[in-house]
């Protein structure tokens, strides 16, 4: 049995049922609301339409198996857009290489992950791949925006729903991770398992961990600014970013009545008083347009994330 996130296996099962009727189509996209497994849920039906067997699932076993175990199958290529624009160039150095017949066992395979992240050349030469697909060549998609692509490119695509799983399958699934109950803790950040959980691999827990607290002592006057986003840099100001607008998102959600994490009460009852929740909403804006002017620009991170807490 394949071990993956419970919510993740009635997709599966779908794509593994038409891969054995071979009835499946040679183009998939699987989307969902980021976090939830897409990446995940795409590498399994790789590894099942990589294998050599007549199975639904893959066997484990047979030459190509083992060769995506160690990661070096000729005949797999992947394009991942989450740190940075797919360029029409790499796109179409992917497509020459799978143009051949497969080197290793029945099929190949290309998976472009947040495929979003193409920009519209490399979307058109995508597009020109699945009109006029390779032999035995099947692509898979995956992304959260999936209503940025090219309506050509979802319209030639089987699409698999990723569903949002429940707050408690999250939990559940949590304490199956290492360090899984840490990471509940930071719900009031997200609760898309899988962004946890990469937080979690970057390294990156302590410094949401310790932010309402840090957040906390410096409305109350007993930190400094400077003491709050001590230890920022260019590789984590996003981060500090991200935590401190999730911080004011949810302090606009429970003014509307939605609960608040116990870990918030305090910061938002000095907040609320002090500033009112329509100075919160756009302290919140500001946030969001900060975190896209440092990704445009060479300002100073320290020096402009200091004047906006200066705000509070």
């Amino acid at each position: 049995m394949t071990h993956i996130a419970d919510w993740l296996l009635p997709c599966l099962r779908q794509v593994q049922v038409l891969k054995q009727t071979n009835s499946l189509s040679h183009a998939l996209l699987i989307t969902g609301a980021d976090g939830v497994g897409q990446e995940e849920l795409a590498h399994e039906m790789v590894k099942d339409l990589m294998c050599e067997s007549d199975q639904a699932s893959a066997c484990g076993y047979c030459h190509s198996c083992q060769l995506m175990r160690a990661d070096t199958h000729p005949d797999f290529r992947v394009l991942d857009g989450e740190a940075s624009t797919i360029k029409v160039d790499q796109v179409r150095l992917l497509v020459r290489q799978i143009s051949q017949k497969p080197q290793v066992g029945h099929n190949k395979v290309v998976l472009i992950t947040h495929a979003q992240a193409m920009n519209i050349n490399a979307a058109n030469a995508v597009l020109k791949a699945l009109e006029e697909p390779a032999a035995r060549t099947y692509f898979v998609l995956t992304s959260s925006q999936s209503t940025s692509l090219l309506p050509t490119i979802r319209s030639r695509c089987l699409l698999v729903n990723v569903p949002t799983p429940s707050l408690d399958a999250v939990k559940t699934w949590l304490t199956q991770q290492p360090e899984g109950e840490v990471l509940s803790s930071l719900f009031w950040l997200t609760t898309q398992p899988f962004r946890l959980l990469s937080i979690q691999q970057q390294g990156k827990t302590p410094i949401y961990l310790e932010l309402p607290q840090k957040l906390s002592e410096m409305v109350h006057g007993r930190m400094p600014v400077s003491d709050v986003i001590k230890g920022m840099d260019s590789n984590n100001v996003e981060d500090y970013c991200n935590g401190l607008a999730a911080i004011l998102h949810q302090f606009i959600c429970h003014s509307t009545g939605a609960p608040l994490d116990a870990a918030l009460q305090g910061i938002f009852n000095v907040l609320v008083s002090r500033l009112g929740i329509q100075q919160l909403m756009l302290r919140y804006q500001s946030l969001q347009n900060l975190k896209s002017d440092l990704q445009k620009t060479n300002l100073n991170p320290i020096m402009q994330l200091t004047h906006e807490l200066n705000q509070w």
